[in-house]
């Protein structure tokens, strides 16, 4: 089972480059900020690089229960 992804909106800084690297996981939605379109569209190491290098570190990994 693939890990989820959280999107904390108010530190989204609408660069878009999630979307562009991995658009199978990130898009933008209608306010500019980046939404999952899908949680298991790229490996983790390829989700864990825009974690890290996210401009707004906006982008974490949802704590499972």
């Amino acid at each position: 089972m693939a890990r989820e992804i959280y999107i904390d909106r108010d530190e989204c800084t609408s660069c878009v480059q999630c979307a562009d690297n991995l658009p199978e996981v990130f898009a933008m939605d209608d306010e500019d900020i980046t939404i999952v379109v899908d949680h298991a569209g790229a490996d983790e190491d390829a989700i864990q690089e825009e974690i890290d290098t996210c401009p707004g570190e906006c982008i974490h990994w949802k704590d499972q229960m």
